[in-house]
């Protein structure tokens, strides 16, 4: 038998809409995913009926992520910042320079990871600096990688808890509140301890920039976003907390078939309530559009995977989504799973386990199935030099191998 669809059992109630509050969704997409660690972070994508928000529904406990973030979590192991992710950090520190931010602003960047947006931000002029992060070793890897020593463990909830919110001129919350289970909640609580003045910088993906014909196979639904915001609905949430959006920006990633949204937001000394009413539709058409695309290019990824043994390298969200559709006879041809992050490795996924790539030499010969659409050719070039093992990809075409 293979994996099958859950019927959400075991996970929370509906949930209500993280923008406007509203109990009716419509669902949209069944997201089934490995659990990892005895951790299940599949969820169903609904609309909201009433603002047209996207999100994740019936989620697992929020203590599931908790215990995701602090034992599995990736960002607090990885090394110097992509490509890609510098293209991120580089247009957030830009709109820094356009808001015309003073060099001594007192800036927290909430969900730092390893620092790569402080360190920039320190380069650019910027010296009152502080980071927040739920991993463990982000302050270690932040040394390390940049010489930090300005970031503190924590998370969004206990944040008022570690540094004193009253004192922040710039909020900044990058690739952070389409994380959050409890979003409306927590961005709340935190929203309520900053000064009337004080500036936010937020990133999320954009919806409007979900390519409907390239990327990854449904990626932008990972084990990890569960929102996903348009400009609309994030104006919507901040405007639902009183806050007002300033400004804000697009930044096209086309090699991943996405796009970041920056918005630059103040907290009012006057309270404001500002609902767009601006219909979300378009959203609705590019959601959609993004949903059947993506089914299309599964369907095409799934025959490229051997009808005879092979083991897989990758143990992210895109083989946490790709195993469950395959067939029971692919799920039964998966021998082993690898992947280099050590916080994975030993840990049970579904019914294989992750292991290290030095286990690799107990399956010489084994054809090795590469589980990534942003690594890909990341992982051929480093297997390549670690087993003789044939690698098949999934995007890149073989002759490149």
């Amino acid at each position: 038998m293979g994996l099958r669809m859950n019927d959400f059992s075991a996970h929370q109630v509906q949930r209500a809409c993280p923008v406007c509050r509203h109990s009716a969704a419509t669902p949209l997409h069944r997201n089934t995913l490995v659990p990892v660690a005895g951790i299940d972070l599949s969820y169903q994508v609904a609309r909201c009926q009433k603002c047209g928000f996207h999100f994740a529904d019936r989620l697992p406990a929020t203590d599931s992520y908790q215990s995701y973030y602090s034992t599995l979590s990736k960002y607090d192991l990885q090394g110097p910042c992509s490509a890609l992710d510098r293209q991120r950090v580089a247009a957030a520190v830009h709109l820094c320079g356009l808001r015309q931010l003073d060099s001594q602003a007192r800036i927290l960047d909430l969900g730092c990871g390893s620092g790569a947006f402080l360190a920039a931000l320190r380069g650019a002029g910027w010296v009152n600096l502080t980071g927040l992060d739920p991993a463990p070793k982000a302050a270690a890897a932040a040394q390390h990688l940049y010489d930090l020593d300005c970031i503190k463990q924590g998370t969004i909830a206990n944040a008022p808890e570690i540094v004193d919110l009253g004192q922040v001129d710039l909020l900044c919350l990058l690739a952070v509140l389409e994380h959050l289970p409890e979003l409306y909640r927590d961005f709340s609580h935190l929203c309520s301890h900053l000064r009337p003045g004080a500036q936010l910088l937020i990133e999320v993906p954009a919806l409007e920039l979900f390519d409907a014909d390239q990327g990854e196979p449904f990626g932008e639904l990972s084990l990890e976003h569960i929102q996903y915001f348009s400009r609309a609905s994030l104006h919507n949430l901040l405007g639902s907390l009183g806050l007002r959006l300033l400004q804000t920006e697009w930044l096209e990633l086309p090699e991943l078939g996405s796009g970041a949204l920056f918005a630059w937001a103040e907290v009012p000394w006057v309270r404001v309530s500002n609902f767009v009413a601006e219909s979300e539709h378009s959203a609705s058409l590019v959601f959609d559009a993004y949903l059947q695309g993506s089914g299309k290019r599964m369907r095409a990824v799934l025959s490229k995977v051997p009808d005879h043994p092979f083991i897989l390298y990758g143990a992210g969200s895109h083989s946490a989504r790709l195993v469950p559709a395959m067939s029971a006879d692919q799920q039964n041809n998966l021998l082993a799973l690898f992947d280099a992050n050590p916080n994975l490795q030993g840990q049970p996924w579904g019914r294989w386990q992750i292991q290290a790539p030095a286990a690799l030499a107990a399956y010489p010969g084994v054809p090795l199935l590469l589980s990534s659409y942003r690594s890909e050719r990341a992982m051929a070039a480093t297997l390549r030099q670690q087993c003789g093992n044939p690698l098949l990809p999934l995007y890149m075409p073989a002759h490149e191998l």
